[in-house]
């Protein structure tokens, strides 16, 4: 046998021996963010808007303000404005003992927005976001909404805090 004979030999043999090459898979982009309860109902807000989960801080109370007003909050030397979001909405509460406070920083609003639960960060594949009006949801909650993801066959709508400094209701916090 040739030297190339024996070259072509050994390529044979390893083509035919060789494992096919992986398929080809796409990789799926996820959308992240942050899993709350409000009101016994699961929402997720956008990763990018909350900038801190805290347990409930010390408020001072300020007089003057609508019912769902909570008070001020001395947050790393900033005083945050802690809203109830669940009374805002006109929505039932659930239990005080897992209530946390989302701080938001969105623009120039910064808030502390009091949520019953939070539940982590989740992830959904972006291009599963589905229209905000497959929500089931009450008209109050309706605006706040920017789509609606789904997972074992429960819905997690997205909840807009752009869409909730916008709102001239929440912005009108003077009796």
């Amino acid at each position: 046998m040739t030297p190339f004979a024996l070259l072509q030999d050994i390529a044979q043999r390893c083509r035919s021996h060789a494992a096919d090459l992986p398929s080809r898979t796409e990789a799926v982009e996820y959308w992240r963010g942050v899993g709350f309860v409000l009101s016994g109902r699961r929402f997720v807000a956008p990763m990018n808007d909350i900038t801190e989960i805290l347990t409930a801080p010390k408020l001072t109370q300020v007089p003057g303000v609508k019912h769902w007003v909570e008070g001020v909050a001395n947050v790393r030397g900033r005083l945050v404005p802690v809203m109830d979001l669940a009374t805002f909405l006109s929505e039932p509460h659930g239990t005080q003992r897992n209530k946390r406070t989302l701080i938001i920083e969105k623009g120039e609003l910064l808030n502390g927005l009091v949520v019953d639960a939070v539940l982590g960060m989740q992830h959904f594949p972006v291009d599963s976001m589905e229209s905000p009006d497959r929500a089931e949801l009450t008209e109050k909650i309706t605006p706040f909404i920017e789509g609606v993801f789904e997972r074992n066959g429960e819905q997690w709508p997205v909840f807009s805090f752009e869409a909730l400094s916008k709102d001239e209701h929440y912005m009108d916090i003077a009796v």
